[in-house]
């Protein structure tokens, strides 16, 4: 049965604030499910999404890195049933709205993280439990002014579509997706995580040693800048640099190297 869509008029009290943003509803396996933002949850409908705020999480150490703040399950918790192999379609367009996630630069990843058969809503996030199954980066040019493929999302309101490995074995899991702000320095995290349930054949799953914790995967990672990381660097004129932006348009503004994408490698399955 497919779940409706939120009505626009709760739109009205979302903010347009054009430096954040997250995923506003999923289609999955032909389904359409409404996120849990505060504004837009409907508890008569309930969601697969955990409760996240619109504000990006600044510290690579934060204790909500994995599934946004708070996390929790939605009051009315669900899991979407899907085939190893679909695909997760994230829209993060505000429905009616007309607006969209705020960055056009830096790149984007997505997780899994293996539940125990009763569901996720009771995991422990910060555990080590998640596996790389995608990421995106720059495309081409320089990591200043190239393209990234975030901006399809930025530019076009296109979905952001992210396939589930097709041998992964059945299953409830946790589905993050993640995009990473470079552009306003220091870096910005904008987690967001859904419940699944996979469905299929496969049979595989991660080694022990391939598994990474949130926090605990992006502590060293050349891709992010940290905050007062490049603390002391001069402007032209000589001035102190008032903000860690300088990581990104003083000290890699035209670097044209591959872009090293933060985590882990992507699993194979």
């Amino acid at each position: 049965m497919h779940i409706r869509t939120i009505f626009a008029s709760a739109l009205a009290f979302v903010p347009l604030i054009s430096s954040h943003g997250g995923g506003f509803h999923y289609t999955i396996d032909g389904v359409t499910y409404p996120g849990a933002y505060r504004t837009i949850y409907d508890s008569s409908i309930g969601s697969i999404q955990r409760y996240w705020v619109w504000d990006g999480l600044n510290y690579p150490n934060d204790t909500d890195l994995a599934c946004n703040r708070p996390g929790t399950p939605a009051s009315k918790s669900l899991s979407a049933p899907t085939t190893a192999g679909s695909v997760v379609s994230v829209n993060y367009t505000i429905p009616a709205g007309g607006w969209t996630f705020g960055h056009p630069i830096g790149p984007m990843l997505a997780y899994m993280a293996r539940c125990p058969d009763v569901g996720c809503d009771d995991v422990d996030l910060r555990a080590p439990m998640w596996f790389k199954i995608w990421e995106k980066g720059l495309v081409s040019g320089t990591w200043a002014d190239g393209y990234w493929a975030m901006r399809d999302v930025f530019t076009d309101f296109k979905n952001l579509d992210i396939t589930v490995p097709k041998s992964l074995k059945p299953g409830k899991y946790l589905f993050r997706h993640e995009m990473v702000n470079l552009q306003t320095g220091p870096v910005q995290f904008f987690p967001n995580c859904v419940q699944l349930d996979v469905r299929g054949e496969g049979n595989s799953l991660p080694k022990e040693s391939e598994l990474v914790a949130f926090p605990g995967a992006y502590e060293k990672d050349r891709g992010l800048s940290f905050p007062h990381s490049e603390r002391g660097h001069k402007e032209p004129d000589g001035r102190d640099s008032p903000s860690d932006a300088v990581w990104l348009y003083v000290l890699h503004g035209n670097d044209t190297s591959p872009y090293p994408m933060p985590g882990p490698p992507v699993w194979q399955s």
